[in-house]
């Protein structure tokens, strides 16, 4: 495994570390539901926390190494990947959740070269899908946006 990786999963890891601390103490002001509100976060972060463990101190001869070749262009991509992500956290409440999907996934579709019909259908699919998904049942309320 490269040194960027073990270094990336380490980064994880530590802050996978101080989530899960932080959702520990998670107290909800209303509790609908006998396990509590924390179980998913603590249950999400104890994984993601574990896998990039794991990831970190595993031994690299079980794996053949991958030289991602850190080039400018990939850089960028990274970049304006972190960028998209960004918006779609700025603009999730005011568009809502379905709008702010398509349009996170048609980006990023784009970035990685993907065609436009496919990219646009993807979006569209995996935009309602989830929403109807949380909506339906999870019971977990998403915002509309303009729709709402």
């Amino acid at each position: 495994m490269m040194k960027s990786e073990r270094i990336l999963t380490a980064i994880i890891t530590v802050c996978g570390l101080f989530l899960l601390i932080y959702a520990s103490n998670f107290e909800a002001p209303i509790s609908y539901d006998p396990v509590g509100p924390k179980a998913f976060p603590i249950l999400l972060m104890g994984l993601i926390t574990a896998s990039a463990a794991y990831l970190t101190i595993r031994p690299a001869i079980m794996f053949e190494p991958v030289e991602l070749g850190w080039t400018k262009r990939l850089i960028v991509k990274l970049v304006l990947c972190v960028v998209a992500l960004t918006l779609y956290a700025l603009v999730f409440e005011w568009l809502g959740f379905i709008v702010a999907t398509l349009l996170m996934t048609i980006a990023v579709g784009k970035l990685f070269h993907g065609k436009t019909i496919p990219v646009l259908v993807t979006g569209l699919v995996l935009s309602m899908s989830t929403y109807y998904m949380f909506d339906r049942f999870l019971d977990v309320p998403l915002p509309l946006g303009f729709f709402g």
